[in-house]
């Protein structure tokens, strides 16, 4: 546990001698990666997390490109997402990288959460929480998940912090505006649009003036200003960080229509998506939004009538088509179900994640050689899935391979983030092959480099 350093540089006034305590005092990278794992364990016990894999797998598939372009770096990245309003994200060391759910129904399109990610990425890859560890001005990661989980509330987080302490989560301006330049070239680099960063900026300095009283102060960690929108605007344009064709990402509608009613209740959920129809009636994707409230609800006719009319007006919308073909699949329709897949293939050929839903009909039908074929398909073409994991270790041991079905688990928990689920499973398969096997060997190494990372 890391405890607030501050005391340690008591009585220290000599600039070159505080630099040297703090390089002195700065974490190792293996230590950085200890504080994230310390974290990530405690926020999985204390803050409310959004655990869908189609959420964390949509938000690693965005997040994937920026990782590529940063490199090289020591860490392994993860995403989580924290249920709750507040246009928001934070990094802690090692990689962790939590997003607000309010933050991902607020954003505009895929380029705005890019933008964020870029600029958490960069506060890791330059090592600025660490560095803020070396100077003195961080309390205990563990404690810092017990006072998010608080949500604010007074006497929970003086208890939390102790007599006489503060919470310092602020950065620098100096580290803030290194993270703003890196983060744009890294957008640029991965193919987004730095606008992407600026915009979502701008939206949280309207949120900044007119809503600050519901934001807890421990949470604005990145204050926005004028100022800073400027220079952001200036280094996009000096250095002309223009995309001529930015990269696509298809679907941040629906990453949004299933994230909304399991942050809201369906008495606000509803009526939301309704009076926004009211105001777009010809909006298919506030249709297909619709339509995934309804399903969430289990009110299935409904979300096939919205569907319907989503497809209606757009029949080109290949992820509608998909979750037709779910639907109907679930009801035992099978052949009008695989009819919706083909469709949803011919508009997106390349779509992975309708493998997946046909896999899993194959699955309900009692054909699990077939639905390995799909689910081995969708990783080919994406492999940052996680949802097909656990399916695809449902087909392995259906066909009687039970090694191979532990190390689809323990794939499907580590991109979770569930570590020990991940490592218990990798110890079955383990000795289910037998350790002097090549593929046991091939075990050890995956759990010393889950250890590891």
């Amino acid at each position: 546990m890391i405890f607030l350093l501050a005391f340690l540089l008591a009585g220290v006034s000599c600039t070159p001698t505080l630099q040297r305590a703090e390089r002195i005092l700065t974490p190792s990278i293996k230590s950085e990666k200890e504080m994230g794992r310390e974290f990530a364990e405690k926020a999985l016990e204390k803050l409310e997390l959004v655990e869908d894999p189609r959420v964390i797998e949509y938000i690693a598939q965005i997040g994937g490109p920026i990782i590529e372009a940063a490199q090289p770096m020591s860490y392994q990245f993860r995403f989580h997402v924290i249920k709750g309003p507040i246009l928001n994200a934070f990094a802690v060391p090692g990689g962790h990288i939590y997003l607000y759910s309010g933050l991902l129904l607020k954003a505009r399109n895929v380029h705005e959460v890019a933008g964020v990610i870029a600029h958490e990425l960069s506060h890791v890859k330059h090592r600025h929480t660490a560095r803020m560890v070396g100077k003195g001005t961080l309390v205990s990661l563990a404690t810092l998940a017990a006072i998010l989980a608080a949500r604010g509330q007074r006497a929970v987080t003086a208890g939390a912090l102790g007599a006489g302490q503060a919470l310092q989560l602020k950065f620098s301006r100096e580290f803030e505006a290194q993270a703003d330049r890196s983060g744009l070239f890294y957008l640029y680099q991965a193919g987004y649009d730095p606008y992407g960063l600026l915009d979502f900026f701008s939206l949280l300095l309207r949120e900044q003036r007119f809503s600050t009283s519901r934001i807890p102060p421990y949470l604005l960690t990145h204050p926005v200003t004028a100022d800073r929108l400027t220079q952001i605007e200036n280094l996009i344009r000096i250095h002309r960080l223009k995309v001529r064709h930015p990269r696509k990402l298809p679907d941040f509608h629906r990453l949004q229509g299933i994230l909304l009613p399991q942050v809201e209740r369906s008495s606000q959920v509803i009526p939301f998506l309704r009076r926004r129809l009211q105001e777009s009636p010809d909006n298919p994707r506030l249709w297909h939004q619709l339509a995934l409230a309804y399903d969430h609800y289990g009110w299935i006719e409904e979300a096939r009538q919205a569907l319907n009319r989503a497809l209606s007006l757009d029949p080109e919308l290949g992820s509608a088509w998909m979750d037709l073909g779910s639907l109907e699949a679930r009801l035992g329709q099978w052949e009008a179900a695989a009819s919706r897949f083909r469709k949803a293939l011919q508009i997106r050929p390349n779509g992975a994640r309708v493998y997946v839903s046909w896999g899993e009909m194959l699955l309900k039908i009692n054909q699990p050689g077939e639905a390995e074929r799909m689910f081995r398909k969708a990783l080919e073409l994406q492999p940052r899935l996680i949802r097909v994991h656990r399916l695809l270790a449902r087909a392995l041991k259906e066909q009687g391979r039970e090694g191979n079905y532990h190390e689809e688990m323990a794939s499907y928990w580590e991109k979770m983030d569930h570590i020990s689920e991940a490592l218990q499973h990798l110890k079955k398969a383990g000795k289910l092959y037998g350790e002097k096997t090549p593929e046991g060997e091939r075990i050890r190494r995956k759990i010393e480099s889950i250890q590891s990372s």
